[in-house]
């Protein structure tokens, strides 16, 4: 993939519809064998599809002249990792982290060349341990109810200084978000990044703690 003067190698699903159906049968057969629906719903596949919002971070970062080995990269959420790939390829140290073990095998496939690591992660309940200059999230505040474990993460996970660079297609709830943010001690900047497939604008929101 091609991003101003970067030039990236990235293997993507070819057809995501696919993966969903499979992943549909694959929960009818489970219960048509145990008789029971399961209680919890199925992890749908959304890693599988390669959203606008992450090309929309990834265009953005592969123009910033300020990336290197010095600053440290979590993807959030990361998919078959196109923003941390971008991120790798400008030098940065990158963590990809993700519920679903098959994006990250494809996010580490997409930095075979760059010195990039993994983590299984729910953002509900799981710590890393460590933070982080950037953190990276490509369109994941559109359900309001994962809003406070993401505050709660980000609080955790971001060192002095960092920020969270969010990538937003457009929705509602993209629009409510910053608002219900900033009371919680944040400080929130946007502006709007062309990608040539999607039908508008991707809204790239920036936010960092206050400093008291």
């Amino acid at each position: 993939m091609q991003f101003g003067e970067l030039t990236i190698p990235f293997t993507r699903i070819a057809d995501p519809d696919r993966v969903l159906d499979d992943v549909a049968a694959a929960a009818d057969l489970r219960e048509k064998l145990s008789g029971q629906r399961e209680s919890d719903p199925q992890h749908l596949p959304y890693w599988a599809e390669l959203w606008d919002s992450a090309i929309g971070i990834a265009t953005y970062l592969a123009g910033r002249t300020n990336l290197g080995p010095h600053v440290s990269v979590l993807d959030l959420g990361c998919g078959m990792g196109l923003s941390g790939t971008v991120a790798a390829a400008k030098g940065c140290q990158v963590l990809f982290a993700d519920m679903e073990a098959e994006a990250l095998l494809f996010a580490l496939l997409n930095t075979a060349e760059h010195q990039t690591r993994a983590r299984q992660l729910n953002w509900q309940t799981d710590r890393l341990g460590e933070t982080f200059d950037l953190i990276l999230g490509a369109d994941i505040l559109y359900e309001r109810k994962q809003w406070p474990y993401l505050e709660s993460f980000w609080r955790t996970h971001l060192a002095p200084n960092g920020r969270v660079l969010i990538g937003e297609p457009g929705r509602p709830t993209g629009d409510d978000f910053p608002a219900w943010l900033a009371p919680q001690g944040w400080t929130f900047a946007r502006r709007e990044q062309v990608v040539p497939q999607a039908k508008k604008a991707i809204r790239l929101f920036s936010f960092r703690m206050k400093v008291e």
